[in-house]
């Protein structure tokens, strides 16, 4: 997060001194005529903060995956394994992550937009994602000569990757318009394709795949589509000649589908900046 907030200062001072001086007015509505290009094409830069609903596909608990981490744990090619390194009794029980969530992902993506009134875009939007889970669940060893009352615990540490692309539809409305600046507020449409990449832990630096298999499926590989709507809200400032900064604003409420039983709504957020030519 704080690499993001240093990507925007010094967006945000240029705006300061763009408003300080004097470009910052309204322009007379009888006067503002289209300009005979009307498209406009950009880059979309952000931080993406994902709903965590589905997070839970990740923990390798067996309510969301039947070969998740106790059926790799016992099976009889690993448990030799698992033997030698904690060398003492585990308990059946496995603690799972408590709050599973992903980790605030980096968005990038293209901007197409028609302008087709004085103070009306439509506009849509392409962002891919790659979304990161890391985080532990927790096992007890029955170690008799730990010098503690109970087993000892050690975290494992759980690993998932998820990849999601977005499409976004909609409409802009530039309530403000100055010279050299505009604000605006947009109502969209929004589809997504979701795909986990994987799905791991990882013990004495070997790494285990939890399988997601689905036998009314020929696709091991949990992902699926996903309709939902959203609103945004910015305001672009002209950089140079052509070239104009959006600092941006999108909350999305959508579907998003993994597996049959791990399909859930929720609200995401993004935060970022689009360069654009127009």
């Amino acid at each position: 997060m704080s690499k993001i907030l240093i990507l925007l200062l010094p967006l945000l001072c240029f705006t300061s001194a763009v408003k300080a001086q004097g470009n910052w007015y309204e322009r007379d509505e009888d006067t503002f005529v289209a300009d005979t290009n009307r498209w406009s094409f950009g880059v979309n830069l952000g931080a993406y903060f994902a709903d965590n609903n589905t997070a839970v596909l990740y923990t390798g608990s067996p309510r969301v995956s039947l070969y998740g981490v106790e059926f790799i744990m016992q099976q009889q090619f690993n448990r030799q394994f698992f033997e030698d390194y904690f060398q003492y009794p585990l308990d059946d029980e496995v603690e799972y992550p408590l709050e599973p969530r992903y980790q605030t992902a980096f968005e990038l993506g293209g901007h197409l937009g028609f302008r087709f009134l004085p103070r009306f875009n439509l506009f849509a939007d392409f962002n891919v994602v790659q979304l990161d889970f890391e985080q532990a669940f927790t096992v007890a060893i029955q170690d008799p000569f730990n010098g503690i009352p109970g087993p000892t615990f050690e975290q494992i540490p759980i690993i998932g990757e998820e990849n999601r692309f977005f499409l976004n539809l909609g409409l802009q409305y530039d309530y403000y318009v100055g010279n050299f600046s505009e604000a605006y507020i947009s109502v969209f449409g929004h589809a997504n394709n979701v795909q986990m990449q994987q799905n791991y832990f990882v013990v004495d630096n070997r790494e285990f795949n939890i399988f997601h298999f689905n036998p009314n499926t020929s696709n091991q590989r949990p992902g699926g589509n996903g309709l939902g709507f959203g609103f945004g809200t910015g305001f672009k400032f002209q950089f140079y000649e052509h070239v104009w900064v959006d600092l941006m604003y999108q909350l999305v409420r959508s579907e998003i589908e993994l597996t049959e039983t791990v399909t859930e709504q929720g609200l995401h957020h993004s935060l970022g900046i689009r360069v654009i030519w127009k």
